[in-house]
């Protein structure tokens, strides 16, 4: 059996999201549990624990449509080449790659011809077209074993071209299986996984240690 979930990166900071509220500095342990599984600090996991068991996990652009702005394209071409370079640099055990549009991928992203509010279409999946986007939309597949076998990101069209990075490293980053976010002031300039910030462009220290936790060495 196949499962998915979907993850949402809204806009606006007041919109609804999956993440967990915490307080001040957490653990490396607490915020792998936030981000892996939405626990709670102190409790158990909300989620499931899902990750990539493969060899190499590929990214790639699905073809962007024509309406799509030039030069936000253009940003995100160049950005996931940084996105995938930081994740693959913090997570060992971890390989991805990106490949080309005419490669069939893992990771598949979608330049949607839609501005934030509206829903997403014409990707064929039924569980993503008609849902509403903010910025960016997430969907995870995985099996029975929890192993992830395919992601889906969509991204809307009115994004600031200077959200661009850390957009599109967030969504990477919660498409290896870092699904929920944090509600707390300590990390809107600490982490991607900041519910309420999409300035941090790098991946922080403790995103860094989940990604390594997540994907230990071989």
């Amino acid at each position: 059996m196949i499962r998915c979930l979907l993850a949402l990166m809204l806009a606006a900071p007041l919109a609804a999201q999956e993440y967990i509220v915490t307080d001040g500095p957490l653990t490396d342990s607490e915020f792998y549990g936030v981000v892996s599984c939405a626990a709670r600090p102190g409790q158990g996991c909300n989620e499931p624990i899902v990750r990539w068991d493969q060899p190499v996990v590929t990214v790639a652009f699905e073809p962007m449509v024509p309406s799509y702005p030039t030069d936000l394209a253009r940003e995100f071409d160049r950005v996931l080449d940084t996105s995938v370079s930081q994740i693959n640099s913090a997570a060992p055990g971890l390989n991805l790659r990106r490949v080309a549009k005419s490669e069939s991928a893992h990771v598949r992203l979608f330049l949607q011809p839609i501005r934030s509010g509206d829903a997403v279409r014409g990707t064929g999946y039924a569980e993503l077209d008609g849902t509403p986007i903010g910025a960016a939309i997430v969907q995870v597949y995985w099996d029975d074993d929890r192993n992830l076998t395919e992601a889906l990101i969509a991204f809307a069209r009115d994004i600031p071209i200077n959200q661009a990075g850390p957009i599109m490293l967030e969504e990477l980053a919660q498409a290896m299986g870092l699904m929920t976010d944090i509600r707390n002031p300590y990390y809107e300039t600490r982490s991607v996984f900041s519910e309420d910030s999409n300035s941090v462009a790098k991946l922080g220290v403790q995103d860094r240690a989940a990604l390594r936790l997540h994907y230990p060495a071989q």
